[in-house]
């Protein structure tokens, strides 16, 4: 098998909450890992919002054939979602310095470039680039293209546009001595946001899981109503989460929101995030000392992983279930109106048959 690391030639440039034009990927392998490379200008004032550098983006998608979404990212500020994900699964950042100062707590004010770095990585086994755990067919396919919808230039500061910015693509792959292989896992997801509508107390609002795939993880996104139209993330809002079997009373899990971050902070080795929480409207000018990188795990986030009640590498076996017999419930306790919950169904299947050798 050979590996390769590829940039994509072609790139979109940006323009404000646009279906930006399709990209095609290549298609002589198996791909391993995307990675979406956004080069933005913006002048930033003393109101950025937090997570003003990931905010760039709301759909993204990856389709192949008859429109087979391999990563189905859809709704509002997905690109916060994969941010924050890839930082802690991958345990890469975000944000690039454009070497002037730029920090995550700290964004310079006036006109300034940046590189935010968008990572996605399908496989079980973020150490290895070239993981074939979970990939997409690419080489069986007859179109593969992503897809990313931008978010109103204002999105990362109410007072200090985007201004210009373009996507570059990179993949990594691996090109198989004999086809795809009969034992792939390809990847496959979808997005769920609700809108909180009242609080629920223990656990009591209750979400379908879908079913007829595995299911790896959750990765959640909780927000709150301040800062409307880019709300902020909080812990405040969804208290709790537990996974259960209705018709049997069984139980996967149950944790309040904290036990469940430091569950994933352990579980992930995350070391943090620097600058996660600063007051709206006040951008501090001293920058963040070493010690301030550490051990910050992000508000309003959480990765549910299944892999320790299931299979270690593809969790919650839910082939043979129906959508509903599992349920995922939510304590809420605080609301607002403006509240909602994002989820992302971490979900992988079997290869197609079909496309086995090929």
């Amino acid at each position: 098998m050979q590996k390769i690391t590829k940039r994509i030639i072609a790139s979109t440039t940006w323009s404000t909450t646009a279906d930006m034009t399709p990209i095609d990927l290549p298609r002589e392998g198996l791909i391993t890992e995307v990675t979406i490379r956004f080069n933005n200008t913006a002048t930033l004032t003393a109101t950025a919002l937090d997570d003003w550098f990931r905010r760039g983006l709301t759909n993204i998608k990856i389709l192949g054939d008859g429109g087979r979404a391999f990563l189905g990212m859809s709704g509002f500020q997905m690109s916060t979602m994969l941010s924050l994900w890839q930082e802690a699964y991958l345990g890469c950042p975000t944000l690039h310095s454009n070497g002037a100062g730029i920090a995550l707590a700290s964004p310079d004010v006036g006109s300034a470039t940046s590189v935010s770095v968008f990572k996605w990585h399908p496989g079980s086994n973020p150490n290895d680039p070239f993981d074939l755990t979970a990939a997409i067919p690419a080489k069986a396919l007859s179109t593969l293209q992503i897809l990313l919808t931008t978010a109103i230039g204002s999105v990362v500061d109410p007072n200090g546009l985007t201004t210009a910015g373009t996507f570059n693509y990179e993949i990594c792959e691996v090109l198989p001595d004999n086809g795809v292989p009969a034992n792939l896992m390809v990847p496959t997801g979808s997005t769920l946001q609700y809108t909180h509508t009242a609080t629920y107390s223990d656990f009591s609002y209750e979400i379908d899981i879908p079913a007829g795939a595995w299911l790896r993880s959750i990765i959640c996104r909780f927000t709150d109503h301040t800062a409307a139209p880019a709300q902020r993330r909080t812990d405040t809002t969804v208290t709790g989460v537990r996974i259960r079997l209705p018709k049997t009373g069984q139980l996967v899990l149950e944790q309040n929101i904290y036990e469940l971050k430091q569950a994933m902070a352990s579980r992930f080795d995350f070391k943090g995030c620097a600058g996660e929480v600063g007051p709206l409207g006040a951008i501090a000018t001293t920058r963040p000392a070493p010690g301030a990188l550490l051990n910050i795990v992000p508000s309003g986030f959480a990765i549910i992983d299944l892999r320790p009640y299931g299979n270690p590498l593809y969790g919650l076996d839910l082939r043979n279930y129906q959508t509903g017999d599992f349920k995922l419930g939510l304590t809420i306790g605080a609301y607002g109106a403006g509240d909602f919950s994002t989820f992302y169904w971490d979900q992988l299947i079997p290869v197609d048959p079909q496309l086995v050798g090929r």
